[in-house]
């Protein structure tokens, strides 16, 4: 390590320092803030020698027959709020060490739907029931934890006023069991996993409680809070609990990894280890020294030709923890790439370096263009005190070395840092936020910093949603520049929600050295109505969205216009169908000419229709069709079949091909020349998993890309005009353009979790990502499997200590 990474390791650790030295002084006193939803249950307190709860899912111990049960819930998927047909009793109780849940569901035994999955799978459709408790008491921020049938978990945040998150992965404990009259869970959740502010005497907490009955694909809760009512956290059952005040709490994470690199005949060792330390409810230091954040997970396989980048979540546990006070707009999350922003995206830190200043003459291969940057430290603060929450974040990066024909060249790593605070109340108001955030990447060639304000605001009836940001930026490559969103949401009343989106970018501001934005220099805005009926004879439910967007760039250029309507609904036998119709007039390209001028595209209408059957059963099968236009007057179709099964309870086999077809594809070459290819996509995939337990997975999963691309018309873009002007080809005799592309990601996948958060993986990876002139899709496949750029096999153990 050099000198000048040691120094700036500790300055992190003075400034992480200070943080700690701040929270050991007295805080302001608390803003006492109650939830108006009703009247406030107060929990009963037991010891934890009274209590003596075997944590089995059976709810047999003497400290569940002394409290009350409630079962006061009632239907809210679909959003009908009718009494459900079966009993859903909920009792709850806490100890010093944490808090105890119980359920008590009644269910005929011949409709269970008992499936084992990973960790956070969201998208299997099982029995669970799940627990949101808002920790802060006004609002403000909350946790969430579900139980699958089975004793699989799923956690992670709530913000408001119903951003949900899985990004969190909390040391809590649960069991679920069969009993007489259909199934039973325990939760325990200590103290110590959440985030809550410095009280003394009573403390609110907030609780909503749900059930996911899979045989009726219905959704239960306590309050009956449905997705199409405007209210949220703001809005749960209030709890009284006295004396919670736990005392400080530490964990450490020691981790080795071994990975063998077939490739290049190479083993790797790497040591390290995370430490959580949490001195009172209101403040957590965490650190990571050395760590490794290895292959055990893989992102699925993207093919971009575009000058857009597409987003990855965040997979890394130590990034995870504590992320939500980073959020500052709604736009963070969601699976909208091109209305996706951040401030912070953690997938910056280890990513691939800065791209090398290479000499006249000098090369990297395909894998070193892939390497990522290793990490050396990273630490990170959170805490609240009073009605102000905080973060700090840093970390830093190793310097990458290359060997390049025989010579060695070294890129420096980047350090990453970053401040947020938030100032929140309810004056006036269900929920007021106003935020600040700034955040420093430095390097040698360039530093960026970024500096934001934040707001948010949602009016006492839950009607009116506003948020809103204000942000600038100063890259030492590209300027400085500002930017500006806009959120507004009315909901009037139970399944209507209006949604408007005001965006303005400069053609200056950057924010990617640490966050994700996708296109600068443009000003948007964005329309959309969302419609929920579920009083229909013809069908469970559907809703609907109609929209219309709307952006033209700094040159008065339209770049982007839509308008159209999509649908999802639930069928009566349990089906799904959804879709959509869009249609788009010309808009002109600013982008994808990589600097070389603004082209003119056709008008492209978008037809999308997808159908799946009823996933509570054991075979479930589905299609997807889409067909969209081309720039240039062509069209896109796709076809996608696949097909899940689960023949038993932990034996999942999923499926799937997809056949695409491009007439009329337009890629830029080189300066003002663009070429238009007709194109055939193939992309199988194929995921087997197999549980010996609910707490060990092995998985097999492939996935594969084929694209075959053959040139057939060629254009130049005149300099000082729009239009695409057709032309001979450009190239010289034998100089085709005609391409194909492979990527390729296989995985063998064994996880045992050993204990709460600590985990014993043993992964094989192949992957593989190349160009190549116009060859067979099984050629293609050949070798990609047989030279693939990465052929690894890692180990890797880690396990948490602490109290």
């Amino acid at each position: 390590m050099t000198a000048r990474r040691l120094s700036i390791c500790l300055s992190i650790a003075a400034i992480l320092g200070l943080a700690t030295v701040a929270h050991s002084e007295d805080a302001p006193g608390e803003v006492e803030i109650t939830l108006d939803s009703g009247e406030a249950i107060r929990l009963q307190h037991f010891g934890e020698d009274g209590a003596d709860i075997e944590l089995d899912g059976l709810l047999r111990e003497e400290a569940w027959r002394r409290i009350d049960a409630f079962d006061r819930m009632r239907v809210t998927e679909p959003d009908t709020l009718v009494e459900t047909p079966y009993s859903s009793k909920v009792l709850l109780f806490y100890t010093d060490r944490g808090l105890y849940v119980g359920f008590d569901l009644e269910q005929p035994a011949d409709t269970f739907v008992r499936r084992f999955t990973v960790r956070d799978d969201g998208e299997t459709n099982r029995d669970f029931v799940s627990i949101t408790l808002d920790t802060s008491g006004s609002g403000r921020f909350g946790y969430w934890m579900a139980l699958a049938l089975g004793d699989n978990q799923r956690d992670g945040t709530i913000l408001p006023e119903r951003q949900y998150s899985r990004e969190w992965d909390g040391a809590w404990y649960g069991a679920t069991e069969f009993t007489d009259a259909g199934w039973s869970a325990e939760f325990l959740i200590p103290w110590s996993q959440m985030a809550m502010p410095k009280s003394s005497g009573t403390r609110n907490i907030g609780l909503f409680v749900s059930r996911k009955v899979a045989h009726l694909n219905q959704r239960w809760s306590w309050p009956a809070l449905p997705g199409s009512q405007a209210r949220f956290i703001s809005a749960f059952q209030p709890m009284h609990l006295d004396g919670v005040d736990p005392r400080q709490q530490w964990s450490l994470f020691p981790s080795v990894a071994n990975t063998y690199d077939s490739v290049v005949d190479n083993m790797r060792y790497r040591a390290g280890f995370d430490a959580f330390w949490r001195p009172s409810t209101n403040f957590q230091l965490t650190a990571t020294v050395n760590p490794d954040f290895g292959a055990v997970e893989s992102d699925d396989v993207d093919i971009n030709l575009t000058a857009n980048e597409t987003f990855f979540p965040e997979k890394r546990l130590f990034f995870q923890e504590g992320r939500e006070i980073f959020n500052t707009t709604p736009r963070a999350g969601g699976n909208d790439n091109f209305n996706r922003f951040t401030m912070i995206n953690t997938r910056r830190i280890g990513s691939r370096p800065r791209e090398l200043d290479l000499p006249t003459g000098f090369e990297l291969s395909d894998r070193q263009e892939l390497r990522p940057a290793d990490v050396i430290a990273a630490g990170k603060a959170t805490g609240q005190l009073g009605a102000l929450r905080y973060g700090i974040i840093a970390a830093v990066e190793d310097d990458t070395s290359y060997d390049v024909d025989g010579a060695t060249l070294i890129q420096d790593g980047r350090n990453f840092g970053a401040i947020r605070a938030i100032y929140e109340d309810n004056f006036n108001a269900a929920y007021r936020g106003l935020g600040f955030i700034s955040t420093l990447v430095t390097h040698p060639e360039s530093d960026a910093l970024v500096n934001g304000v934040d707001a948010h605001f949602l009016s006492t009836d839950g009607h009116w949603k506003i948020d809103g940001q204000l942000f600038h930026s100063d890259v030492d490559e590209e300027g400085s520049g500002i930017g500006v969103l806009g959120d507004i949401i009315y909901q009037p009343r139970q399944g209507l929600r209006h949604f408007l989106q005001l965006t303005y970018f400069d053609d200056t501001v950057d924010v990617n050295d640490f966050g994700f934005l996708q296109q600068n220099d443009m000003r948007e805005i964005r329309y959309r109505i969302d419609i929920t009926k579920s009083d229909i004879t013809w069908a469970r439910d559907i809703e609907l969205f109609p929209f219309i967007r709307y952006r033209e760039n700094s040159d008065g250029f339209r770049i982007g216009a839509t308008a159209g309507i999509f649908f999802d609904m639930n069928l009566n036998n349990l089906d799904r169908m959804e879709g959509s119709l869009r249609w788009s007039p010309e808009i002109f390209d600013d982008r994808n000419s990589f600097d070389n001028g603004t082209f003119r595209g056709e008008e492209k209408p978008t037809v999308t229709l997808e159908y799946q059957t009823n996933t509570a059963r054991k075979l479930s099968i589905f299609g997807r069709g889409e067909y969209r236009g081309e720039d240039t007057g062509g069209y896109q179709t796709e076809l996608k079949v696949g097909a899940n099964w689960q023949p038993f309870h932990n034996l999942r086999v999923e499926g799937s091909v997809e056949f695409g077809k491009r007439d009329g594809w337009l890629l830029h070459e080189e300066d003002q020349f663009f070429t238009e290819f007709n194109a055939d996509i193939f992309q199988p995939e194929l995921r087997v998993d197999f549980f010996p337990s609910a707490k060990q997975q092995l998985r097999v999963a492939l996935q594969w890309v084929g694209i075959q691309a053959e040139e057939d018309r060629y254009y130049a873009l005149p300099p000082g005009t729009t239009d695409l002007v057709d032309i001979p080809n450009p190239w010289p005799v034998g100089d085709r353009k005609s391409f194909s592309i492979s990527q390729l990601n296989f995985q063998i996948r064994y996880r045992w979790q050993i204990a709460p958060l600590s985990d014993l993986f043993i992964v094989y990876t192949k992957g593989d990502r190349r160009d190549t002139e116009l060859i067979e899709f099984n050629d293609m496949f050949r070798e990609s499997w047989q030279d693939p750029l990465i052929d690894q096999i890692v180990l890797k153990i880690r396990y948490r200590l602490g109290s």
